[in-house]
């Protein structure tokens, strides 16, 4: 007699719940009645964000590019730490750029129109064409490299704890040779249009430098 009870309710809740629309299946996250592949990926994510996270943090992808398993984001992989800045290659780690050359018709630049942009993100997303419609050439096959902005950049310190008297670079070995010194982020200075906030990996701390000063750099895309 109970078990034909349970069994009849659960046939009634059955019959109560609507059936989802396709626009409510898992992953769909713009509407539109079907999963992507990138939807899927996102979803999952989104998920796994909500997980304690276990495991080495930063994981080499074996093509000049690190992701870190935390946010998700993928950092370019620096290399030759050898003293000798090489500017045709954007990935060697002596290499130092400006975020705003100097207008000497107004003011210390503020636009994002240094060498910092010409020279390095270029040289990331300068991809080439032969038809028009499909662009190749950029790092690791991706064209939206960009400057991590100054929580992203400050994000890869290790412990605090470990820079304490300049004792550095204080972030992981995994991205590579990292100066002990100053590297840019995206983030413009609040009230100083001519000011940029940096990190220095000898110390851990953050700091607002003029524009038109050189600095080293790593580049930052989002997955996937």
């Amino acid at each position: 007699m109970l078990r034909t009870i349970l069994v009849a309710t659960m046939a009634l809740a059955m019959v109560a719940k609507p059936a989802p629309s396709a626009a409510q299946c898992p992953g769909d996250l713009n509407g539109d009645f079907s999963v992507t592949v990138d939807e899927l990926i996102t979803a999952v994510r989104s998920s796994l964000d909500q997980c304690a996270f276990v495991g080495p943090r930063f994981f080499d992808n074996r093509d000049g590019t690190v992701r870190d398993q935390k946010t998700g984001l993928i950092w370019e992989k620096k290399a030759d730490l050898d003293g000798s800045p090489n500017p045709s290659d954007p990935h060697d780690a002596d290499n130092v750029y400006s975020w705003s050359r100097t207008d000497t018709l107004s003011l210390t630049g503020s636009a994002p129109d240094g060498t910092l942009f010409t020279d390095f993100l270029f040289g990331l997303n300068g991809g080439t064409s032969a038809d028009g419609l499909e662009t190749g050439g950029c790092f690791a096959g991706h064209c939206d490299w960009r400057l991590p902005t100054i929580e992203e950049t400050a994000g890869v310190l290790e412990e605090l704890g470990t820079c304490v008297g300049g004792v550095g670079p204080c972030t992981d070995a995994t991205l590579g040779p990292t100066q002990s010194d100053g590297y840019w982020s995206a983030t413009t200075f609040v009230g100083v249009a001519t000011k940029a906030w940096l990190v220095d990996f000898s110390s851990g701390r953050l700091a607002e430098r003029g524009k038109d000063l050189p600095f080293f750099a790593r580049a930052v895309r989002s997955a996937p």
